[in-house]
């Protein structure tokens, strides 16, 4: 039977060792720093070769709970769903944006709001935000990515169906005021509805995104593409990313391609020096969201879009 002295040694040794191996730990981030992992919020990207994966991701402090708060998901008539919190109440007669927020390949509502905490910013605001959820975690963005754009998903009909099954469900909606937000495959889903749906969505924020298809045009775009230099996925300077079988055009070509469908179009572009994330501060310079939030507040469509909530319309 051992000594009380070497039982207290084993203990001595393995406290050493935890300790050790909490401080490697702390420094595997991207830069050496742990904060740096919280900062460069990875969000859903697939491995490569395999099916959307579901990686874990790093959020603001408190973000998990503010999840696991959100109620549960609403049916369309046509089958798919999406995710519609509970709206704060609102003063009598207010008219409340709308802001559809869109998941990566591979990601999931959740961990969007995990890292955009967007319910308890639209409560600050006075906006409703909905979620929609893509078909096994892919949107058909014209060009990328997975199986809805494989099997051609018509992502654009579901985000008009769903904006106007809030309008139903929500009072006070101002469709002057509906925006889009995603990141990665979510990004590109909202570029490319800015551009089938001028008419309906007013501005939009994308990170990590491209524009992977032809742009329709048709009515001015807003569109903010905030963008990481070091991204190896969705390349900065462009490029094929083979496993996801699209090539990128460079993220500054962008203003000059909408520009060229869409005149009066105002596309701006926001870089930091991180990779392919969702950034939240630290090492990337900069909180995503909130620069988001700011944009799209400057943009509203000029007059409502009579005919823009039947699936198929709005151009």
């Amino acid at each position: 039977m051992p000594s009380r002295r070497r039982v207290r040694l084993a203990a001595l040794v393995s406290g050493v060792l935890t300790l050790a191996a909490t401080a490697l730990g702390g420094c595997a981030g991207p830069g050496g720093d742990g904060r740096d992992r919280a900062a460069e919020a990875r969000v859903g990207t697939p491995t490569t070769g395999a099916t959307p994966a579901s990686p874990a991701t790093a959020g603001p402090p408190g973000a998990r709970q503010a999840s696991a708060a959100l109620p549960g998901q609403v049916r369309l008539a046509s089958g798919r769903e999406y995710v519609l919190p509970r709206p704060a109440p609102a003063r009598l007669g207010a008219r409340r944006p709308l802001l559809l927020v869109l998941h990566s390949f591979g990601g999931t509502w959740r961990r969007m709001e995990h890292l955009g905490q967007f319910q308890e910013r639209a409560a600050r605001r006075g906006y409703v935000v909905a979620y929609g959820i893509g078909a096994r975690r892919s949107w058909d963005a014209a060009g990328c990515c997975g199986w809805s754009n494989a099997h051609r998903a018509k992502d654009v009909e579901y985000l008009t169906d769903v904006v106007a099954d809030v309008r139903r469900r929500v009072p006070g909606i101002d469709p002057r005021r509906i925006y889009l937000t995603g990141f990665s495959n979510g990004a590109m889903m909202t570029l490319h509805a800015l551009c089938e749906r001028p008419r309906l969505f007013a501005a939009g924020v994308g990170v990590a995104g491209a524009l992977v298809g032809r742009c329709r045009g048709g009515a001015p775009i807003h569109y903010l593409e905030i963008h990481g230099t070091s991204d190896a996925v969705v390349p900065y300077d462009g490029g094929r990313t083979d496993w996801l079988h699209a090539t990128f055009p460079p993220v500054s070509d962008l203003p000059g391609t909408i520009a060229d469908r869409a005149p009066g179009s105002v596309v701006k572009i926001r870089s930091h020096p991180c990779g392919h994330v969702w950034p939240v501060g630290g090492r990337c310079h900069l909180d995503a969201a909130a620069i988001g939030w700011e944009f799209l507040r400057r943009y509203a469509l000029p007059s409502p879009p009579h005919h823009a909530y039947r699936t198929g319309t709005g151009r």
